[in-house]
């Protein structure tokens, strides 16, 4: 896909540094959202090792098994999308049993079982699920490739996917976590939150993004300064999947607790003196 214009992406920065600095003066402090979900975040490392090895394991089957499953001749190209998306749909349910154990114990101290069972994980698997669908059609669309006859269509089309892939991740942020929640309606629930507090919702989502970016992009080039040890790679494997687990306990955190922030006393008795949400005022 060609890439997009130079203006659209000025606009696009200058857009994403205003909502940075508007993040600064919103009511629910989403930088001190991002302060305390890493301290829980570490906290709930040392006190459940367990869940952080689940989520590691996830993430490490997630990246060995689709380069293995190319080494297989499948009969059209076709069936390997489907097999790979049927995968990707699979871990992510995975995941997000995990990430209702992180929203039900930090908000209601349930930490057992570590992968939770019952109706509770399958509604919440099931909206996790539904999003990630509708966010990854719309992220991705099937569009032509390059060289096409009408480029600039191709352009508008590809810069409006991305533009409706983005309202919907923030639109659609909050469904987990209301759907842990025991929320009846956890799709509008992220709708309102999302309504309610635009610009704190986007710095979060801005936020988890570029923080992924940052590290991932860092990994990355340290390791191209050192192509001729290839043994460097494997070892830093185990490192990058232990990190998007860390990545996954903190973004689930963030979410949960900003939930909880924009709908004060709606799930606790007094949600600005509960733990998770130490130090807000």
């Amino acid at each position: 896909m060609p890439p997009l214009p130079i203006e659209v992406s000025l606009v696009i920065f200058v857009i994403l540094v205003g909502i940075g600095i508007a993040g600064f003066f919103a009511s629910s402090r989403p930088y001190n959202i991002f302060a305390e979900s890493w301290r829980q975040a570490f906290v709930t490392i040392i006190r459940q090792p367990g869940l952080f090895f689940a989520a590691w394991l996830i993430f490490a089957i997630q990246e060995l098994v689709p380069p293995v499953s190319f080494l297989v001749a499948w009969p059209s190209g076709l069936v390997q999308i489907g097999l790979l998306v049927a995968f990707h749909a699979m871990t992510t349910y995975l995941l997000a049993r995990i990430a209702l154990r992180l929203h039900r114990g930090l908000i209601h101290e349930e930490w057992r079982p570590v992968i939770p069972t019952g109706s509770r994980a399958r509604r919440m698997g099931f909206y996790v699920l539904l999003c990630w669908a509708i966010i990854g059609l719309l992220k991705h669309p099937p569009l032509p490739t390059s060289p096409v006859p009408h480029e600039q269509l191709l352009r508008g089309a590809i810069l409006l996917s991305y533009a409706l892939g983005f309202m919907a991740t923030a639109g659609l942020a909050l469904v987990g976590p209301a759907a842990s929640l025991d929320e009846r309606r956890p799709i509008r629930t992220s709708l309102r939150t999302a309504w309610r507090e635009p610009v704190s919702l986007l710095v979060i989502i801005i936020g988890i993004s570029l923080q992924i970016g940052f590290v991932m992009e860092g990994a990355n080039l340290a390791l191209s300064h050192y192509p001729q040890i290839g043994e460097l790679r494997l070892f830093a494997a185990p490192i990058v999947w232990a990190f998007m687990a860390l990545v996954l306990f903190m973004s689930e955190f963030s979410l949960v607790i900003f939930l909880t922030r924009v709908w004060e006393d709606r799930y606790e008795e007094d949600t600005r003196n509960a733990a998770h949400n130490f130090n807000w005022t």
